[in-house]
C-alpha cells in the first residue's frame, strides 16, 4: 500500500471546492446549503434573539460571548455562501452561552434545529 501524502497544490493556482478528496478509497461528503433564501425565516429569529440578549446584557456581562457568537452566525448567514460547519459552531457556542437563561436557550435550541433542518 502506497503511503497517502494528502493533496499538493502549487504556482498560481486557485481551487473552489465544496468537498475534495484524493487517493484509494477516499471519500468527501459536501453540505453545501445551495439556497440561501431559506435562511430568512432562521435570520429573522435570530436577530429577534439578538435584540433580547443586547437588552440583557447589563444585567448580565455573561452573554457578550452568546451575543459575539450569534453576530459570527448572522455574518455567516449574510455572506455569499454560508459554511454549515462554521454556522453550527458558533451556533454551538450561542446555545452554551445561554443555556442558564431557559427563554434563551429555548430560542437558540429552535434556531439550530432549523438550520440542522435545511441541510441536506
Amino acid at each position: 500500500m502506497s503511503d497517502n501524502h494528502g493533496i499538493h497544490i502549487s504556482g498560481h493556482a486557485h481551487v473552489r471546492a465544496d468537498a475534495m478528496a484524493a487517493g484509494p478509497h477516499a471519500q468527501a461528503h459536501s453540505h453545501k446549503i445551495e439556497d440561501h433564501r431559506r435562511f430568512g425565516d432562521v435570520r429573522t429569529r435570530l436577530d429577534a434573539l439578538l435584540a433580547d440578549l443586547r437588552a440583557d446584557v447589563e444585567r448580565h456581562p455573561e452573554l457578550r460571548k452568546a451575543i459575539e457568537a450569534a453576530e459570527e452566525v448572522g455574518r455567516e448567514l449574510d455572506g455569499g455562501e454560508p459554511e454549515p460547519g462554521r454556522v453550527l459552531r458558533f451556533l454551538g457556542v450561542l446555545g452554551s452561552g445561554v443555556e442558564r437563561f431557559s427563554a434563551f436557550a429555548a430560542a437558540a435550541a429552535s434556531i439550530e434545529e432549523s438550520v440542522r433542518a435545511l441541510l441536506p
